[in-house]
């Protein structure tokens, strides 16, 4: 219900809420065809006649329960790259493995390569990330581990491309439908399985998507989740066009949630000069 499974094939996540009062024409949703700076706004052309235009906004918020905020993100829609990466709670330096990991891939993002390029030099990087964040208790086994999520979207050439490690979560939002595009790493408890720095080796998911004009995509670290059900996010999606990012948040901590919260909205929009 609330997250495709790993061996599907693209393009048939399950819809984690469906909205049947506000469809907006034609025969309802589609499952996706397969294939910082708080405040963030800019739009940029794809490839598409008439072009397609990218809308970006982005904020982050330190939770009270926590002395410094350990989210971390890149927003850069001038080349369609996006990452959200939330340090592990309750271990060494989570807000040093967050801000590593998000600047080594802004570093190593090259806007002028080819999607496939984009897509394998970001997941090189992930890898490259975990083994230097790793490396200390490699050495020593009585240092703790210091290790982060992360979430990226890349978008090029009609394509968006989601890769993950851990619980930070993409979405896309079309036609009135909000689909869980990653999957959580997580047990049943919701401890993390899998986060970069937290094993010698790192296994990135990831998983290609068409784009169409209208499409939304949501990346969070899972602070949201916390204090905003999926309802309430599809409903906000729905109903603001900019500032959704503010009130997502505003929401989340009216909610009662107490974590760190980060939040990247992505845009596709058709452009009619």
């Amino acid at each position: 219900y609330l997250s495709h499974k790993s061996d599907k094939r693209p393009g048939d996540p399950r819809p984690v809420m469906r909205r049947k009062q506000q469809k907006t024409g034609g025969s309802g949703a589609e499952a996706p065809g397969a294939k910082g700076q708080d405040g963030l706004a800019v739009q940029v052309p794809l490839l598409s006649h008439p072009p397609l235009i990218l809308e970006a906004e982005a904020a982050t918020r330190r939770g009270p329960s926590h002395v410094i905020n350990e989210d971390a993100f890149v927003a850069d829609a001038q080349f369609g790259f996006f990452v959200v990466s939330d340090g592990m709670g309750g271990h060494r330096d989570g807000q040093a493995a967050s801000s590593t990991l998000t600047s080594i891939l802004g570093h190593a993002f090259d806007g002028h390569a080819s999607f496939e390029e984009k897509v394998s030099a970001a997941s090189q990087a992930i890898s490259n990330v975990n083994t230097l964040l790793y490396a200390p208790c490699a050495a020593d086994p009585t240092i703790d581990i210091s290790g982060a999520t992360v979430v990226v979207l890349i978008v090029a050439d009609g394509y968006a491309a989601c890769l993950w490690a851990g619980d930070s979560r993409l979405y896309l939002f079309r036609d009135s439908e909000l689909y869980l595009i990653s999957q959580d790493h997580v047990a049943d408890d919701r401890t993390l399985t899998r986060a970069v720095g937290s094993a010698p080796q790192i296994e990135v998911e990831r998983r290609i998507l068409e784009i169409r004009a209208g499409d939304m995509f949501l990346l969070a670290s899972d602070g949201l989740l916390k204090g905003l059900g999926e309802p309430q996010v599809s409903k906000l999606l729905d109903s603001y066009g900019e500032g959704a990012v503010e009130r997502l948040i505003d929401n989340a901590i009216a909610g009662g949630a107490l974590d760190d919260i980060t939040v990247v909205l992505v845009r596709v929009e058709r452009d009619y000069g």
